[in-house]
């Protein structure tokens, strides 16, 4: 017996709705590493930050790996099995990062912790998307969608931070795993056992496509999190990962092409909304990979520990929900997206302003206020109008497929391609700083007995002027996408402006014709009146 819906009968409308966002919420929070809590995991365990950095990117390639398997495991089980088996393998797992020491199974970890919690998350983002938006406007969804995606996710940080701070990292994933029972339990209690569709036995999957999906990202993500520490392709390891990112993506793409049935679909890039919205997300990964440097200014220069800086991340909170205002409004009004989009990466640009002009070393607590609103308003802005731009127009089947790479994309191979870039940079600037400013020491400024203590204002100087001229580079590329942003014709202007080129051309062909026609006249009558000059002469 079919049957809609995810819960019995008794169980009232309000209380459902609650239920879903409730369960939406937890497949949220649930990560395999905290970025707040990285600096805690490294000094207790004593192992590398690299590794659980390494992690914090295999999350999000598991939850790639999930989407294309998304419609065989929704045919395969029931919706109660799905929901209530995520979240006790998300509690196993979990528990297992919290009682182990070895990076390389908190890796692992967190890799299945991304690919299982996207087939519970899935299934509560349909029900929501049609109670949302009953009339298919995903613009509108994504306006409620993100807003909360968003402020769940930085709550839980806090919230995270808080426990590993007070207690310690261990105990905060242990408070994580009896949270995903509970939440399993109340799966169990209030969603019926009905299948809502036809039961599909698990075929046609391509699984050994979906392990080299997992060790190409999973490569490139090593790239991104030890670069900086083993200088680069001056590490064999390093130049061993990347042989194998090239391989595997050699014989993914060949898999691809070759099967009747593909893993992933690469039709979607014949799109031109797809491409450009994956170059947009790009740029977007530029401004998102400036935390980094900002935590390290909170923490290196202001002095703030990483239970403040998590706290701080909670300014950009009413930016998000303005944000999200913002988009419901415009599209429900149907305006145009460039401007949305615009109006995303010029908020964006104006917090590397105000950070630019704010790097000094008296940065006030209150001072983030602005900034962070800023932050949160363009972050908001930008994942829903580039996310609905991107997905436009695209049938169900390459959707799921788009959306997972999409997701590898965003959060992983933008945001992590950036973060090790600008760490590097924010290195070599500081070094090049404390050169600039070595010709200010001498023996008058630096006694031996205060030799250490003078040593750093000039560290922190240098850190100051590394991370300003960064955010000042950021300001100049921020102009520059947001004239490509201006420029790009978004499915319309491209004709527009292939007509004004065209009538341009054409008129500048005009005017040159009756020019040479008028020199030609000209001509003409000045020989006419020659000739009759010279019979007159005759005659």
């Amino acid at each position: 017996m079919y049957k809609s819906g995810y819960f019995y009968d008794w169980v009232p409308k309000w209380a459902a709705l609650l239920l879903l966002m409730i369960f939406q919420f937890a497949f949220l929070a649930v990560s395999g590493i905290y970025t707040t809590n990285i600096s805690y995991m490294a000094a207790e365990s004593g192992s590398q930050a690299d590794y659980f950095m390494w992690g914090y990117y295999a999350n999000a390639v598991g939850m790639g790996i999930a989407m294309p398997l998304m419609v065989r495991v929704r045919n395969r089980f029931r919706v109660k099995e799905i929901v209530s088996g995520v979240f006790i393998l998300l509690a196993a797992f979990s528990y297992i990062i919290g009682t182990t020491t070895q990076p390389y199974v908190i890796v692992l970890c967190s890799l299945a912790i991304g690919f299982f919690k996207m087939f519970g998350s899935m299934q509560m983002l349909i029900v929501l998307m049609f109670i949302v938006s009953p009339d298919g406007n995903r613009g509108k969804f994504y306006s409620i969608f993100y807003p909360y995606v968003l402020c769940a996710i930085w709550l839980t940080y806090v919230v995270i931070t808080e426990i590993t701070y007070r207690l310690n990292w261990q105990i905060a994933y242990m408070y994580v795993a009896a949270f995903c029972l509970v939440m399993s339990m109340l799966a169990v209690i209030f969603m019926h056992n009905h299948r809502s569709i036809r039961k599909v036995p698990l075929y046609y999957i391509d699984w050994l496509s979906a392990i080299l999906f997992a060790v190409c990202f999973m490569s490139l993500a090593y790239v991104f999190a030890f670069g900086k520490s083993q200088d680069w392709f001056s590490s064999d390891r390093m130049k061993l990962a990347f042989g194998v990112f090239v391989m595997s993506t050699v014989l993914m793409s060949v898999r691809q092409v070759t099967l009747k049935r593909p893993y992933l679909s690469f039709r979607i890039f014949e799109k031109s909304n797809v491409r450009h919205g994956l170059l947009m997300l790009f740029f977007t990964g530029m401004f998102l990979g400036l935390g980094t440097l900002q935590t390290v200014f909170c923490v290196g220069v202001l002095g703030y520990d990483y239970h403040i800086t998590a706290e701080i991340y909670l300014l950009s909170l009413p930016g998000i929900v303005f944000g999200g205002y913002v988009g419901y409004y415009w599209f429900r009004q149907m305006m145009p997206i460039k401007f949305y989009i615009l109006l995303g990466f010029a908020s964006y640009t104006l917090y590397c302003v105000y950070m630019y002009f704010g790097m000094v070393r008296d940065f006030s607590f209150s001072m983030w206020v602005i900034p962070m609103f800023l932050r949160g308003f363009g972050m908001c802005i930008l994942f829903i109008s580039i996310w609905y731009y991107t997905l436009d127009k695209l049938n169900p089947t390459d959707m799921l497929a788009a959306i997972g790479l999409i997701i590898v994309w965003r959060s992983f191979v933008s945001i992590g391609l950036f973060t090790a870039f600008f760490s590097w940079l924010q290195y070599l600037l500081q070094w090049q700083s404390i050169s600039n400013l070595a010709v200010y020491m001498d023996a008058n400024n630096l006694p031996s007995r205060d030799a250490l203590a003078g040593l750093r204002p000039t560290q922190i100087n240098a850190v100051l002027g590394a991370t300003k001229e960064i955010f000042g580079y950021v300001i100049i590329a921020g102009i520059g996408v947001m004239l490509y942003v201006y420029f790009h014709h978004f499915g319309r202007i491209r004709f527009t402006i292939l007509r004004f080129r065209r009538s341009y051309i054409g008129k500048q062909l005009i005017n040159k014709r009756r020019r040479k026609e008028e020199v030609q006249r000209l001509e003409r009558k000045a020989l006419e009146e020659e000739m009759g000059d010279s019979a007159g002469a005759i005659l």
